[in-house]
């Protein structure tokens, strides 16, 4: 059997079982048979209520009877090649400490053949479309083409607040100065952390507990860690669901990579994959339903 030590941080939720769903990477029924069967303890006794409040710095330990196997790959486009899959919310690119077999790298190796690499990562809160390379011939010319201009790729998000009209915001982004895990935004003009360019036109309106909130498509001129999360933060309207950046409290972060386009790594023709918006963020934004293409 195995084990898995943690304390909860200050950005993490309260609840034990949406604390477990969030750290282990399980689905809420997952973490109500784990407490339920005794296998979870906060601070060095058992708990048996999956809703118990966790204090910040606490220690939270789960027996695991079993490794935890990554859901089956969602395959949008595939060919001899390249394929694109789409992410599900909660699962991480890649490895994670104990949680080897529970990652987008394993499923995509386990469903797709050992050859099949990640050519890139979405954080692991969010979802949507992530490239492939399905042959070793395909490896570098995927690997310059993500790394240069010609790889767009278009975000769906729910931010707070009201946004209006188009913007672009191009402020330098780091390692934040008090929390490792996180990023800072700084002025254009300042030496600290890295360029960065983030586009985004509205999309639709909505409300989230009476407060109203904004959808909005986004497009990366740049690929900095948690690039369009610390953009949209540092001119208040972090994203719904994003606690970790000031985000109003959701059940998932609203970040969605719904479109990209690339060229072929074999032809050269142009590549398009898009798919429709998760139905908690049409939900929450009806103006979303609309295709996308």
């Amino acid at each position: 059997m195995k084990k898995r030590v943690f304390r909860r941080w200050a950005e993490d939720p309260a609840s034990l079982r949406d604390l477990l769903v969030d750290r282990l990477g399980i689905d809420r029924k997952t973490a109500f048979d784990l407490v339920t069967a005794g296998n979870v303890s906060v601070g060095s006794s058992p708990v048996s209520d999956v809703h118990a409040s966790v204090g910040i710095g606490t220690k939270v330990t789960v027996q695991l009877s079993a490794p935890v196997v990554a859901p089956p790959t969602v395959v949008v486009f595939r060919d001899d090649d390249v394929a694109v899959v789409d992410k599900p919310p909660g699962l991480a690119s890649q490895p994670e400490p104990s949680q080897r077999t529970y990652c987008l790298t394993a499923s995509v190796t386990r469903d797709l053949g050992a050859g099949a690499r990640l050519m890139h990562r979405l954080d692991k809160e969010a979802s949507g479309l992530v490239v492939v390379a399905l042959r070793k011939s395909a490896y570098a010319p995927l690997h310059e083409t993500i790394s240069g201009a010609e790889f767009d790729r278009r975000y769906l998000a729910v931010a707070r607040g009201n946004l209006s009209g188009d913007g672009t915001i191009r402020k330098r982004i780091g390692r934040h100065p008090r929390d490792q895990r996180l990023r800072a935004s700084f002025p254009e003009n300042s030496t600290a952390g890295d360029p960065a360019v983030t586009r985004y036109r509205v999309l639709a309106h909505g409300t989230l507990a009476g407060e109203p909130v904004t959808a909005l498509e986004l497009q990366l001129e740049t690929g900095r860690t948690h690039q369009i999360r610390v953009h949209l933060s540092s001119i208040d309207h972090p994203l719904v669901g994003d606690g970790a950046y000031g985000g109003p409290a959701f059940a998932r972060l609203c970040l969605h990579a719904y479109a990209i386009e690339l060229p072929h790594p074999r032809t050269g023709r142009p590549l398009r994959v898009s798919e429709p918006p998760p139905q908690e963020l049409t939900r929450l934004v009806p103006g979303l339903t609309r295709p996308f293409t």
